[in-house]
């Protein structure tokens, strides 16, 4: 399960990050509030989706319940054994998938500890930092930052470079402050600790790393027209930052730092952003931010409408009695090693009035003693009430238990629906 949320995260990701930057661009261009909005609840949907995707399938009962049923059915059925594909794909995934997990489990460990480490250092900097008597009373000062920060999580303060009110004007350095305290004021600590967390546990995500850094950017760029607001021109800001960038040396912070000037490239950016033309927005765009949670929320339907991944009906089977698995076994152990087989196949109740033809491919789980104890689909019609059908008949059918030496282990049995409109 956890190996299938990892992997459909990867493909559904670009899903999550085309539908926002279109969004962005579209109704999002003149507020960088809007679109940290936007860049944050994908980073939220990169983890929601593919864990709906697997756990649930809200989406097929739903498309099930809209769905047409007309009295006029045309379909024939045949019924395939593909024992073989079914235990070569599931070897392959089984001896894979712990390997997988203990992967993940290491590096999402790995970045979590990172993160910890940077906590108590940010902590420790901010114990150690000291009252500015030449700023305002909210402003600390410390020997062991180069460039304005936001240190702490839940009491946060604002930390400059002991000697930064020595070296700008007071002008200068109130757009300065004035940016930090827009990181404090919009509570951007506790969102970049959660954006850092999810970048951590999806490390291997591409997509999760281009949210992250949308984020980061569109967090910048927001407290920059924070900043502009309080203290007057752009042109005078970019300036400012203009000088901060000729001034300031780079240093590694830790990544729970808010507001860090990371380097003079992003600067540099920013300082062009500022020069643009056209007014900015400071809220967030509310029409903008709902309806993109709305696609969200539809794109996860349709991907439990359309790609199930798990087989949820209960399982039911002929041979509910384990001595008749000890049966069998007794009588064909003339052939000491058999897969799995069915012995009694039940024909899908398809849904009346569909005019459709394809097949659909159910890998099967058979106990020893012939109980099913698991169904997954392994190729969809792409019809959910389809794909539910088969998964039924699939569970309803008997099997014969897999041999090895004239002993019953489990087995796997692909039980195939091949379905066209009859005459």
């Amino acid at each position: 399960m956890i190996v299938a949320i990892l992997f459909n995260g990867l493909w559904q990701g670009a899903l999550v990050v085309a539908l926002t930057y279109a969004i962005s661009k579209l109704l999002a261009r003149r507020s960088a509030t809007t679109r940290h909005a936007l860049w944050l609840a994908a980073l939220f949907a990169l983890v929601a989706v593919p864990v709906a995707t697997a756990l649930s399938d809200a989406g097929a009962q739903l498309l099930r319940a809209f769905s047409a049923h007309s009295t006029h059915p045309g379909f024939t059925i045949t019924l395939l054994p593909a024992e073989a594909y079914a235990d070569h794909a599931r070897g392959w995934f089984e001896a894979v998938a712990p390997w997988v997990v203990i992967a993940w489990a290491l590096g999402a460990a790995i970045g979590l500890a990172r993160l910890a480490a940077g906590f108590v250092h940010i902590e420790g900097i901010r114990r150690r930092a000291w009252l500015l008597s030449s700023a305002a009373g909210d402003v600390f000062g410390s020997r062991e930052v180069a460039v304005p920060i936001v240190a702490g999580i839940l009491r946060p303060v604002v930390v400059v470079p002991q000697d930064l009110p020595a070296t700008l004007s007071q002008d200068d350095l109130r757009r300065v402050v004035e940016h930090e305290r827009a990181h404090v004021r919009r509570r951007d600590p506790l969102w970049n600790l959660i954006q850092r967390v999810i970048e951590a546990a999806l490390f291997f995500n591409p997509w999760v790393h281009i949210a992250g850094g949308a984020v980061s950017n569109e967090r910048e760029a927001a407290c920059d027209d924070w900043a502009v607001e309080q203290t007057g021109s752009a042109d005078d800001y970019a300036v400012c930052l203009a000088t901060l960038a000729q001034m300031l040396r780079a240093q590694k912070l830790p990544l729970l730092v808010a507001g860090a000037y990371r380097s003079r490239h992003a600067l540099v950016a920013r300082i062009e952003r500022l020069c643009a033309s056209g007014p900015r927005r400071l809220g967030i765009n509310t029409y903008a931010l709902g309806g993109t949670i709305v696609l969200f929320i539809a794109a996860t339907l349709a991907l439990q409408a359309f790609s199930p991944a798990l087989a949820l009906a209960p399982a039911r089977t002929g041979i509910d009695n384990p001595s008749a698995g000890a049966a069998y076994i007794a009588a064909a152990c003339a052939d000491p090693n058999v897969d799995a087989q069915i012995q009694n196949a039940v024909a899908p109740s398809l849904p009346q009035g569909l005019r459709a033809s394809g097949s659909v491919i159910i890998a099967v789980t058979i106990a020893p003693n012939g109980r099913v104890t698991n169904t997954k689909v392994m190729r969809s019609s792409g019809d959910a009430a389809i794909d539910s059908a088969v998964v039924t008949a699939a569970r309803n059918s008997t099997y014969s238990p897999k041999l090895v030496s004239c002993t019953a282990v489990e087995g796997h049995y692909l039980f195939r629906a091949d379905f066209k409109p009859g005459p």
